[in-house]
């Protein structure tokens, strides 16, 4: 088995889970409005300044709104979203929480033909191999999600992982982690839509039947860790009937005087 790194949890993390939970004991129907920063801090056992960083990344996730000299109040209409674009979760999960079973079709895990714009993108050195790994997942036995994935080699251990990790129907951010120890933290995204005969080699994976010509959501983009180091470039081919994205957006309006 590859070397699994202990997990480490910022206190940020920790603070945010636990007002989450804090969250799920409050009658919020008679009053969504939080403790104090400082009795926030004191219920949970971290510093102010943690708690402050927690709601604010709360704040900016619509979790909660805050009002200056009134306090933090929970957005009670967040609660009921269950499917977030931001921060995005692993499918399994996301087609779990959309009511369907998950299952995965292990594709091809090969070694790509070189792309310099690829490569140029995961700041890839010459002499590194580019990796393709493709996976299909099903919700309830239904087309739900196609994944495209480019990365370095060196990011399984070397060539030699590639049969290995050519049977791992987890997601390949849980392979790096497990070789590597190192998370990916964030990604940046382009949105655009595609109908699924355009996709190259996606109907050899399904039964015609399967797979009727149906518009998609398509996301491509790199995935960065903490550092802000590259380390995995995706399309993902997204069949919203199953998947349905929401998310609370703050405005940036204008107004005019």
């Amino acid at each position: 088995m590859p070397y699994r790194k202990q997990s480490i949890r910022t206190l940020s993390d920790y603070a945010k889970i636990e007002i989450r939970k804090y969250i799920n004991t409050m009658e919020l129907q008679q009053n969504n409005k939080l403790p104090r920063e400082e009795l926030l801090a004191e219920i949970i056992g971290v510093s102010r300044i943690t708690i402050r960083q927690a709601l604010n990344d709360l704040a900016a996730q619509g979790i909660v709104f805050r009002r200056q000299g009134k306090g933090t109040f929970v957005n009670v209409d967040s609660l009921n979203i269950r499917i977030h674009f931001n921060p995005c979760m692993e499918f399994s999960q996301i087609i779990r929480n959309s009511g369907y079973q998950p299952s995965v079709i292990l594709g091809d895990v090969k070694q790509a033909a070189y792309d310099e714009e690829i490569c140029t993108m995961l700041h890839m050195e010459k002499d590194e191999i580019l990796i393709l790994a493709e996976k299909i997942f099903l919700a309830d036995g239904q087309f739900c999600v196609f994944c495209r994935d480019y990365f370095s080699a060196t990011q399984l251990g070397g060539t030699n992982a590639l049969s290995e990790f050519s049977q791992y129907e987890a997601s390949v951010f849980q392979y790096v982690y497990q070789v590597s120890g190192k998370k990916c933290e964030w990604d940046k995204v382009e949105i655009d839509t595609i109908l699924s005969s355009d996709i190259e080699g996606l109907a050899g994976y399904l039964k015609e039947q399967e797979l009727p010509n149906m518009p998609l959501l398509y996301l491509k983009g790199v995935n960065y860790m903490s550092d802000s180091t590259p380390v995995l470039y995706a399309n993902e081919y997204i069949n919203t009937k199953i998947i349905k994205y929401n998310m609370i957006r703050k405005k940036n309006i204008a107004y005019l005087p």
